[in-house]
């Protein structure tokens, strides 16, 4: 049960992205937006994610707020990696490995944050 619990952001992660999957679809079905607004929607909404997620695993964490968005982005990255092979798109290219890159970033950064707020209080 510990595990589960100490690992909890994980199936919400899942949830988040097959949450904003459905609301796009929808969105797009009955606005028709371009495929560059719907990608440039993608990305905020998972920089944002990720950024709170890095954020409430920093306000938890003792010291060393890198590290633990180190870890939290890398298992984000790993179930996005996941599920793209899951949908058979298995080519690794510049712009999916910068996206990652950015997700890494923005985690890293939260925790960071989360990390220097729960040390400033």
């Amino acid at each position: 049960m510990k595990i589960l619990k100490k690992y909890d952001y994980i199936y919400k992660f899942i949830f988040f992205i097959i949450f904003l999957s459905l609301i796009l679809t929808i969105i797009n079905l009955i606005f028709n937006f371009s495929p560059n607004i719907i990608k440039l929607i993608i990305l905020l909404s998972m920089i944002t994610y990720s950024f709170i997620i890095g954020f409430k695993k920093g306000l938890k964490a003792d010291n060393k707020g890198y590290i633990i968005g180190l870890k939290t982005g890398l298992i984000n990255i790993l179930i996005l990696f996941i599920l793209s092979l899951l949908t058979l798109t298995i080519n690794i290219s510049l712009k999916k490995l910068i996206y990652y890159l950015i997700i890494l970033i923005s985690t890293i950064f939260g925790s960071i944050i989360g990390i220097n707020k729960k040390n400033s209080n």
